[in-house]
């Protein structure tokens, strides 16, 4: 069974318009929809492709950081894509101003811990794992300890229900377009039995 976790934008979204006009913008150099970020340019690892995935349940936390008690049935492990379902993007459209300004966001001590086991990729169905200044921080701070985030994922309220049922891969795909701090993103998790 594949959930298709990338988030679709319509060419007439307001917010594919105004990357279209302001050319110095973030979303001008690739933060739309679902993207990976990448604001050191590195060189992806091609094995990132496929991962094992974990989704963490941060519904909870609501007013507050996202923790390292989030972890606490299922700690991660290097190589992971691990996911955390806020529930944010299936409270508020993408591109609205409450999207982009108020959403969840992880703990420093959380985003360390997950940098510090290796995971692959950090995924979240808001605009970032921090928010404001702190935002482009952790980017950076992920990538130079090997790991990106991944942002804007969708339907992972689905894919927390479907999780229950055991282990699942995660294939990811992104662009290879060099001088882009935003690389577009397809993110597919499979259950299929011989995870």
């Amino acid at each position: 069974m594949l959930h298709d976790l990338t988030l679709s934008i319509d060419m007439n979204d307001p917010v594919v318009g105004k990357a279209n006009m302001d050319q110095h913008s973030f979303m001008s150099a690739g933060h739309i929809g679902t993207h990976l970020d990448t604001y050191l340019q590195s060189t992806i690892p091609p094995e990132f492709c496929v991962r094992k995935g974990k989704v963490y349940d941060a519904t909870a936390f609501a007013g507050r950081d996202v923790d390292l008690s989030v972890l606490d049935r299922q700690p991660p492990e290097a190589g992971d894509f691990a996911i955390f379902h806020t529930g944010f993007l299936e409270k508020y459209s993408y591109g609205t101003r409450e999207y982009f300004k108020d959403h969840p966001q992880l703990s420093w001590e959380l985003i360390d811990h997950l940098i510090e086991k290796g995971v692959s990729f950090i995924g979240i169905d808001a605009a970032g794992v921090r928010r404001g200044d702190e935002h482009g921080v952790a980017d950076r701070r992920a990538e130079e300890g090997g790991v990106y985030i991944i942002e804007n994922l969708a339907n992972i309220g689905r894919l927390a229900h479907s999780a229950k049922e055991g282990d699942f891969k995660v294939f990811t795909g992104w662009t290879g377009l060099r001088g882009f701090s935003g690389l577009s993103c397809r993110v597919i998790a499979d259950f299929g039995r011989y995870v």
